[in-house]
């Protein structure tokens, strides 16, 4: 018999996405690396687990590196390499006996591609304000205003806080876990101190 051919779709079981999912992530990730550093060429792939875990893999270039590269690129052509990817994707499948409907990839969404240029823009933007901002807590000498200062300062109180408020309430559930078995601990053995001095004819009755 010949091999079965497989449909690649959704999995409707959550627990068998989840598991298909931890099963080929690592050699996917795996294959990146590598092909980062066979080639030469720059690239991330970034994943979301159906749970909503993030994995990020990247080469030697950094996001910001590639982002921009990727924002060089005028709509047509960037629309153009999808469908290129997406063919040699349903080539590769095809060989392996996967039926990939492109449409499905595609998806239904209006939106135009000079929206999603003009998100792709903002979201860049967004992520080199946080990375600059994420810098200033390993090196708050870089800050040079005041109001991020105390934006910091207010930042890292809260944290404290929280932190003082979790392990105060650990340290709780510690001692309620030490009180139950020490009172166990003593009980039993009383129970039993208890029955072996009655007398023997009230043993049983």
């Amino acid at each position: 018999m010949g091999r079965v051919k497989l449909k690649i779709k959704k999995l409707e079981n959550s627990n068998g996405r989840q598991a298909t999912y931890a099963k080929r992530k690592h050699g996917i990730m795996k294959k990146a690396n590598e092909l980062s550093i066979l080639c030469d060429i720059d690239i991330i792939l970034l994943m979301f687990s159906p749970t909503g875990k993030p994995s990020l893999c990247k080469g030697a270039s950094s996001i910001e590196e590639v982002i921009t590269k990727f924002a060089q690129l005028t709509p047509q052509e960037r629309a153009k390499r999808k469908l290129e990817s997406l063919e040699a994707l349903k080539k590769t499948f095809k060989k392996l006996d996967h039926d990939v409907n492109i449409p499905e990839f595609l998806g239904t969404s209006s939106q135009t591609i000079e929206d999603l240029t003009s998100q792709s823009r903002l979201l860049q933007n967004h992520l080199s304000y946080v990375h600059k901002r994420l810098s200033f807590w390993t090196n708050p000498d870089k800050i040079t205003s005041l109001e991020h200062l105390g934006q910091l300062e207010s930042s890292l109180s809260e944290s404290l806080n929280r932190i003082r408020s979790h392990k105060e309430h650990l340290g709780k559930q510690h001692l309620i876990s030490l009180e139950c078995h020490s009172q166990n601990a003593m009980h039993v053995p009383f129970r039993m101190g208890a029955e072996q001095q009655l007398p023997t004819y009230f043993v049983g009755s």
